[in-house]
């Protein structure tokens, strides 16, 4: 009986985080679109800032939910865990999610390779 119940949470923590939001579709440009809040969940010392954009990091939308001021919202995640985890729990506080836009950190090439002797 346990060991089900343990299971069970282990495979709702994967879906959770890992099985795509189903009816949420990526975007390519977030300039097209008005009337809907830019939500940034990335952590905040991400160093490339979104113009416009609201930044609560998923770590602490369910604190400060409350601070979204459109119910129309698109998600700029730096991955699709973060997305998958942000749409969940807005959509849980009535949050329509019209999209989401991957913006991963761009690493200029700072680390080379050398060769130890």
């Amino acid at each position: 009986m346990i060991y089900t119940v343990i299971v069970l949470f282990v495979l709702y923590a994967l879906y959770y985080r890992y099985v795509p939001v189903r009816g949420v579709k990526e975007l390519t440009s977030l300039s097209s679109y008005e009337h809907v809040t830019l939500l940034d969940v990335r952590d905040y010392n991400e160093k490339d800032e979104m113009n416009g954009a609201l930044r609560i990091p998923v770590a602490y939308l369910k604190r400060h939910y409350q601070a979204i001021p459109n119910r129309q919202v698109i998600i700029i995640a730096k991955n699709h865990l973060e997305k998958n985890v942000a749409i969940r729990l807005l959509r849980r506080y009535h949050f329509s999610v019209q999209g989401y836009y991957i913006k991963e950190y761009e690493r200029a090439n700072t680390l080379k390779m050398v060769k130890c002797h």
